[in-house]
């Protein structure tokens, strides 16, 4: 049935002590109080059938309202905005001798995000990234470079990090900056940590469709370690799309259709082209770039290896907007490997597969990060049929759960 909302012409006046200036462009601010039985605002509350009551206030805090700022109008060119914080209302542009307000409020449900952080407890400081992580250390924040704020994200043998989305298991890597979640896939059913499965490894049948690079399996021109390339230049992100690009976007798009494809971020990967001091020992490098010429590390030699430093952060050339891509060598040290085995942490299933971060040029053969059947940082060359793919990609922020508590027998599931 449609709702009538009858519009009462009355000017807005003295509010417990509170007049809501007329004519300016002032921004004046109403809190819960000020509201309460004014006439001139009308407030309405969502129902559990979807309708929406009308009251004489706004609701309290704890109520776990939210200000639908879509719906919410006031007549003329005031605009309606929300203080969380202080759990009013702020008008601006107001410039009406009569304003009336019409607020509608609707009953929030908690994000993916807000669910898992409140039940999780954030360490302080920075995890010893030299070591690899062998038990659960629980969840870290840092800086996040590419989204911005703050990343929260998963190390060790993570046992609360379950997601089931599109009829698959996936691992969550970390919440990103904006609040949207960045998932690794783990396969048709979930897997206990320490599990040598194929299943959580997606590639083609035959060796050409493995290939990171080319779909014949060429390696002899550093740009071959791009997610798509260009012969001769160093970056970019348009170009011709590499093999696991394409086999990975295969996947996907058999996959994740429908209403699940729309609750997938276009999110941000990064394939940092970036170049660098060498490994510590090696010699006879140089730390610019060139096609096919002196051998050269990339940065992430120095930063994972050298310095054990790893980031979330890229250089602007080298990030890719996309549905899906894969797990980069600076989130897999974040989760617990490095260059050493590791058969415990949970992004090891005891299979190869790349990652998106560039390695080195190093004897006309463009080598690219991948993890090995050990849980090893290492590498490979992107003409080798060597390793396999494991899609990654990033729910938008406003998903929700329906249940599950992130466990192997209680994964969350997505709404």
């Amino acid at each position: 049935m449609k709702r009538k909302i009858i519009y009462i012409s009355i000017p807005i006046l003295l509010v417990i002590g509170l007049t809501l200036k007329v004519n300016t462009k002032e921004k004046t601010y109403l809190n819960k109080e000020a509201i309460e039985n004014n006439k001139s605002i009308a407030v309405y509350i969502e129902q559990e059938e979807g309708t929406y009551n009308k009251t004489t206030s706004i609701p309290n805090k704890e109520d776990n309202y939210v200000l639908n700022t879509n719906k919410s109008v006031c007549n003329g060119n005031t605009n309606i905005g929300w203080n969380k914080e202080e759990w009013g209302i702020e008008l601006n542009n107001i410039d009406r001798e009569e304003t009336r307000c019409y607020l509608y409020f609707d009953k929030h449900v908690p994000t993916a995000s807000e669910i898992i952080l409140k039940n999780i407890t954030i360490n302080t400081g920075t995890p010893d990234f030299s070591q690899i992580a062998t038990t659960d250390e629980g969840v870290y924040q840092v800086s996040d470079g590419m989204y911005g704020g703050t990343s929260y994200y998963w190390r060790g043998a993570a046992i609360n990090n379950y997601v089931k989305f599109a009829g698959k298991c996936w691992r969550i890597v970390r919440i990103n900056g904006d609040g949207s979640l960045r998932l690794i896939y783990d396969g048709a059913t979930c897997h206990a940590n320490g599990t040598n499965t194929a299943e959580s490894v997606v590639m083609g049948s035959t060796n050409a469709e493995k290939y990171y690079a080319t779909s014949d399996g060429q390696y002899n021109n550093s740009s071959y370690v791009g997610w798509t390339y260009t012969l001769g230049s160093q970056r970019t992100t348009s170009g011709t799309a590499s093999n696991a690009k394409t086999q990975t976007e295969k996947w996907y798009n058999a996959n994740i259709t429908g209403a699940n494809a729309n609750k997938v971020a276009d999110g941000k990967f990064c394939n940092d082209r970036n170049t660098g001091q060498p490994y510590s020992g090696w010699s006879g490098y140089v730390t610019t770039w060139s096609a096919t010429g002196t051998q050269f590390a990339y940065a992430g030699v120095d930063r994972l290896w050298n310095k054990y430093q790893p980031t979330l952060s890229c250089p602007s050339g080298d990030v890719y907007t996309l549905k899906v891509g894969a797990i980069t060598a600076d989130e897999v040290e974040f989760a617990g490997g490095k260059n050493e085995n590791n058969p415990s942490y949970y992004l090891y299933n005891g299979q190869n597969y790349w990652t998106m971060s560039p390695y080195r040029w190093y004897s006309s053969n463009a080598q690219v990060f991948f993890v090995d059947a050990g849980g090893y940082l290492g590498n490979a060359g992107v003409g080798y049929s060597y390793a396999g793919l494991r899609p990654v990609i990033n729910l938008k922020e406003d998903v929700t759960f329906s249940s599950g508590n992130g466990t192997l027998d209680n994964p969350y599931v997505v709404q």
